[in-house]
């Protein structure tokens, strides 16, 4: 978290001592949230940070810890922004990705790309795999 921190006050040429001055704050409590998540971060702290970026919280905070979101477009055959042509393929990698995202995974595009990759050139060991899963012989 701190090298996020660290680019935006360098980027806006703040110091924590600007902060902790302008904000009636002590260096070292800054310095110590920012070692910290920041959804645990006092209101004082993030009102001193994020007014001094003039930001508003909410911004600096999806800014710090962007909040991750599924993204699927059946009308384009789009998963998280990758483009999938074959419509059965499309609607087996969706069911894939939805049912492992209930389970926590938050894939990303190259994520997508991978299984999009495997389907279209499924790897002997995977099929192998898959095969003696289901009882399947190798043909």
């Amino acid at each position: 978290m701190l090298s996020k921190i660290s680019i935006l006050l360098t980027n806006h040429h703040l110091t924590l001592k600007d902060i902790s001055q302008s904000n009636s704050l002590m260096e070292k409590d800054l310095e110590d949230a920012f070692n910290e998540n920041p959804d645990n971060w006092s209101s004082a702290i993030l009102s001193a940070l994020s007014s001094s970026l003039n930001m508003r919280p909410g911004d600096l905070l999806e800014l710090l810890d962007p909040v991750y979101s599924l993204k699927i477009n059946d009308t384009n055959q789009m998963i998280q922004g990758i483009y999938i042509e074959d419509p059965e393929m499309y609607e087996q990698i969706r069911f894939v990705v939805e049912s492992e995202h209930l389970e926590g995974w938050q894939p990303d595009e190259e994520d997508i790309l991978m299984l999009l990759d495997e389907a279209i050139n499924p790897s002997k060991e995977i099929k192998s795999e898959i095969d003696r899963i289901w009882g399947e012989e190798n043909e």
